[in-house]
């Protein structure tokens, strides 16, 4: 090696990767968490932040296996992004609907690069780093483009990758593997042969001819950005098959499984308890055991419950990233003359999965362009001080008594107190200090607010009133306190909460409007709402709200991590995202997200 590559490839600085993950650690830990479970918690969740760990630790409380040493499985791919992504799940969606499944329907559209390889829970931050220095190192070298050629043979029908591309991904997968095994004593094994992406394999010989025929249909000149992806899964989930659950069910015996219809069920390939109409598995979500009908469960690729720690993208080119068609029209910018002069018809009826069920006609009229901010609501208490700040702070006659400086200085007198604040929780004295300070740099970079949107929840509530007073807006400008704000059903356990009344809130201080209707009332909530129907709900509210047009008003939603993307994407006409790809994109908002 010359010295001039000698520099080139010299150790790069320690980035903040493992020191943020040290931060995570100490602070879960000083909420009672024992340092194993915590390891296991952020290793699960791509160490995506606390909230996210926290909450899978309250859910894995009844699992078996939380305290068992069980190494996650770790693996290196490349993934393309965009419309050349999309031409493949078409590929695969069709394939799959007229030959039947192969092999290549249990993953997403990838190039591996490395095998599988185990990392205890306490190395995972080392190995992302080592990852991370990998993708530095090479990323000025990125190819502009990723060229692939087409190959079938009676077994396998592939895209095989350019041999210069191949050489350069390689290459990174050869630099992550000497970092890993450097900084975490980790060995893996760089691919050395043929890189490949796989369209079909594992399939019968009778299949072979109409596989062809639609590969053939994939446009190759699609364009695409590609990513180096650093994923990892729970071994579980790699000895059988992975269900995803399709409709929330009860336990109704003590060997039966619990599940939410946003869960995942892992069988064995050696399970020998399952019947033709149960089957018995593993939660994704809870980590418990037991027996779950067939007919609430659909086979899905095993990827879906892969953890994504780090993407980087490796092609030069930005430009064709993410380009979502729109399933309609895409919506003039907010302002435009032709977004102004339209009449929209929207349908609470959607909200419950019947499309004709049109009764909302909203009429906008022409106007200046408007500014809208969504906002996430501050630090909530549950998450910096779990579940049993409830049990410390109130005694037994339900008298709040305030344990910590950052507890709030009080709370509110509300019906079902103290329980009722299980769901619904404050916000912290941190948390108000920051939303007040957001709004201050708001006022400071001359915004006004003419229309505040708020979900029910407690904690946004709080979060927009203190906005609102640093934005030092006048008292007349109320917060319309709306329940289509609230976030994602799927990820609301065991029913709605038990949120306060208007008037509780207006009692309690904050400057609501008690005459306000809401857009839908909770009758009007599905409980067993899909992704697809909650961007569709936060649509129909976003196009309702458009009737409070008066020039140079801007907006304030303030609502929970899902809100900015559910709020906002399909007014840019694009289409409502996957749940996994939301339930990932969610995972990295953090509080007072602006």
């Amino acid at each position: 090696m010359t010295e001039a590559n000698d520099k080139k490839h010299a150790p790069l600085s320690r980035s903040t990767t493992i020191k943020q993950s040290a931060t995570n650690l100490e602070l879960l830990m000083s909420m009672g968490f024992p340092k194993h479970r915590v390891e296991k918690s952020l290793a699960s969740t791509g160490n995506q932040g606390v909230q996210q760990a926290s909450d899978w630790l309250l859910n894995h409380l009844e699992d078996a296996t939380l305290d068992e040493q069980m190494p996650r499985e770790f693996i290196m791919y490349a993934c393309p992004v965009g419309p050349f992504a999309e031409e493949l799940e078409a590929f695969w969606e069709q394939s799959l609907k007229e030959v039947g499944h192969n092999g290549a329907h249990g993953l997403l559209p990838h190039v591996t690069l490395c095998s599988f390889f185990s990392c205890d829970d306490s190395l995972v931050a080392e190995v992302t780093h080592a990852f991370q220095l990998a993708i530095d190192r090479w990323k000025n070298e990125a190819p502009d483009q990723i060229a692939v050629e087409y190959f079938a043979a009676a077994n396998f029908i592939g895209l095989f990758i350019e041999e210069k591309n191949a050489e350069y991904m390689r290459r990174v997968a050869q630099d992550f593997s000497v970092e890993a095994l450097n900084i975490a004593g980790i060995k893996l094994e760089p691919h050395k042969k043929q890189l490949h992406l796989t369209l079909a394999y594992q399939f019968h010989q009778s299949h072979l001819e109409k596989l062809e025929k639609l590969s053939k249909e994939i446009n190759l000149n699609k364009s695409a950005r590609w990513e180096l992806r650093l994923y990892s899964r729970d071994v579980r989930a790699g000895k059988g098959d992975v269900y995803r659950v399709m409709y929330s069910r009860l336990a109704k015996t003590e060997d039966e499984l619990e599940a939410t219809n946003d869960d995942f069920i892992y069988r064995e390939a050696n399970d020998e308890v399952s019947t033709p109409d149960w089957i018995y598995g593993v939660s994704h979500k809870t980590g418990c055991a037991g027996k779950f009908p067939l007919d609430y469960l659909e086979s899905c690729p095993e990827s879906d419950v892969w953890t994504l720690h780090r993407a980087f993208p490796i092609t030069k080119t930005t430009s064709e990233l993410i380009p979502v068609p729109p399933i309609r029209k895409p919506a003039p910018a907010m302002g435009s003359d032709e977004m102004h002069s339209s009449k929209y018809k929207t349908s609470v009826g959607l909200l419950q999965g019947n499309p004709e069920y049109e009764n909302i006609t909203i009429n906008v009229k022409k106007s200046t362009p408007r500014q809208l901010f969504v906002v996430r609501h501050a630090e909530r208490v549950d998450i910096s001080f779990g579940q049993q700040w409830i049990h410390l702070s109130f005694d037994e006659n339900g008298k709040y008594l305030r344990k910590n400086i950052n507890m709030p200085r009080k709370v509110p007198d509300r019906a079902g107190s103290p329980k009722s604040f299980i769901n619904d929780s404050p916000i912290t004295e941190m948390g108000l200090f920051q939303a007040r300070m957001t709004g201050e740099a708001m006022r400071d970079a001359g915004i006004k607010i003419s229309h505040v949107f708020s979900s029910p929840a407690l904690r946004s509530v709080q979060t927009a009133d203190a906005i609102l007073k640093g934005l030092g807006t006048p008292a007349s400008v109320m917060i319309n306190v709306d329940i289509t704000l609230f976030e994602w059903l799927a990820w609301c356990k065991g029913g709605l909460p038990n949120w306060m009344t208007l008037e509780e809130l207006k009692a309690f201080g904050l400057n609501v409007d008690t005459t306000y209707k809401s857009f839908i009332t909770a009758q009007q909530l599905n409980l067993q709402e899909n992704c697809h129907s909650y961007f569709k709900r936060s649509e129909l509210f976003m196009r309702h709200v458009l009737k409070h047009n008066k020039d140079g008003n801007n907006f304030l939603i303030v609502g929970h991590a899902g809100s900015l993307d559910g709020c906002t994407r399909l007014l840019q006409g694009l289409s409502p995202r996957p749940a996994l790809e939301f339930t990932k994109i969610v995972q990295k908002v953090k509080s007072l997200f602006l």
